[in-house]
């Protein structure tokens, strides 16, 4: 009875992951015949229905269904009730392979039993020589489509075919320099941005996103979970129209004719640009917005940046934090790969970077570094030596330090950063 009321179980989330984020659907491998619950069975069907309809499988949908419909599967109780239960939307492929084990262990219980009552009587080789049959035929259900080496080879041809002569591969990060390095930010990497307070992290990745978002073919997704959307907009606004970030604060008090002028040729800029910007906190929120944007703008390139990782809630708090930041570290990068998109992770470093005589960042100064290092496509850290050092020579530059690209070189380049703006600008690009 317990297997029986867990295979239930994963049904009803499975089937609140869709209601959740109905896009989802279009990954199912199930049919109605999967689902052991009469209701689950039946809003199955429903939304299968509305598929084939053109319609999206969600609430609203849902409970506008005929009444005979609705009261198949308990209606729109039922449904809200699914909604709320869901306890990671990331776990859908989880839920909808322990349906499909269930199911296939069931059939291979019932060939048995078969088998059993066949044999029962009398000792028949040609019995035994069906359910061998008959499981091997199960057992190659249950391994999942794949594409051959030689399909994978093909395609990768047409990928390398299909790459510009001139441009970039990526996503263009809007600077010469780390284009060199990256050569733009690539589809299903997950790149980690990490500094201390005051080095400009976030100013780099709005930047670099405002640049992208200008040339039209790029999409933008922002969440910013530590400051207000207000304060994100105030930020490029500033950057686009050079304009003092602090005389944003009170705009009628401090700003000349010529910075009003600039600030509405800004805003005429910025509103013309593909571009979101968001404040949730938890992966399967993020990657929901995330698939959001990418239905409503197909023709378009995504790319998506999170400030900052350790505000990230974990769906189920364990108080291991070194257990729940690894396992958001590692469903960003699977959310990443399976939406093909570029996804920039902002990171604060710990104090001690501030206890040594060179406070240049490395590894060892992001929190939780060995999961990070593991997981992460590229790494980049940023340093401002006048930030410590009041007489250096470098004022104003920005070194950004990449440790670790998996698919390219490390090393230094160097930025120019007006405080003033949140603005960076390309400078001597270093090897």
């Amino acid at each position: 009875m317990e297997k029986l009321n867990l295979a239930i179980q994963n049904e009803r989330q499975l089937l609140g992951c869709i209601l959740r984020d109905p896009s989802l659907f279009e990954e199912v491998n199930l049919t109605p015949d999967h689902f052991i619950d009469f209701k689950n069975r039946e809003l199955f069907r429903a939304m299968q229905e509305l598929k084939e309809q053109g319609e999206v499988p969600d609430m609203v949908n849902l409970t506008m269904l005929a009444f005979s419909k609705r009261m198949n599967f308990g209606g729109a109780d039922y449904i809200s009730e699914l909604h709320s239960i869901v306890l990671d939307v990331n776990a859908f492929d989880r839920y909808q392979q322990n349906i499909l084990d269930y199911h296939t262990v069931q059939k291979a219980q019932d060939m048995v039993h078969t088998f059993l009552e066949n044999t029962k009587e009398k000792h028949d080789a040609k019995e035994l020589r069906t359910l061998i049959d008959n499981i091997n035929k199960l057992e190659a259900e249950t391994v999942r489509k794949q594409q051959t080496f030689q399909e994978l080879l093909a395609s990768r041809m047409e990928y390398h075919y299909s790459t510009p002569e001139k441009g970039l591969s990526g996503i263009d990060t809007g600077f010469t320099g780390l284009n060199k390095f990256t050569d733009g930010w690539q589809p299903s990497d997950l790149i980690i941005i990490g500094a201390r307070p005051s080095m400009g992290k976030t100013a780099l990745v709005l930047n670099s996103i405002l640049n992208s978002c200008k040339r039209n073919d790029t999409f933008g997704t922002f969440f910013s979970i530590e400051m207000s959307k207000g304060q994100i907009i105030d930020r490029l606004i500033a950057m686009e129209g050079r304009i003092n970030l602090m005389k944003m604060r009170n705009p009628n008090k401090t700003f000349t004719d010529e910075e009003w002028k600039r600030y509405h040729a800004a805003v005429g800029v910025l509103e013309k640009l593909n571009m979101d910007i968001r404040d949730e906190y938890t992966v399967p929120t993020i990657r929901a917005a995330i698939r959001k944007n990418m239905k409503q703008y197909p023709d378009k390139k995504h790319v998506v940046a999170i400030d900052f990782l350790t505000l990230i809630k974990p769906i189920k708090d364990t108080g291991n934090t070194h257990k729940d930041l690894t396992v958001i570290i590692q469903d960003l990068k699977q959310t990443a790969k399976d939406l093909n998109v570029p996804i920039i992770v902002l990171a604060q470093l710990n104090r001690g970077v501030e206890n040594r005589q060179d406070k240049r960042p490395n590894m060892s100064d992001i929190r939780e570094s060995g999961s990070i290092e593991q997981i992460a496509d590229l790494i980049a850290f940023l340093y401002r030596d006048d930030y410590y050092n009041k007489e250096t020579e470098h004022k104003g530059l920005t070194e950004i330090i990449i440790t670790k690209n998996r698919n390219g070189d490390t090393g230094t380049l160097y930025m120019k950063f007006v405080k003033e703006t949140n603005t960076f600008y390309d400078v001597v690009f270093q090897t």
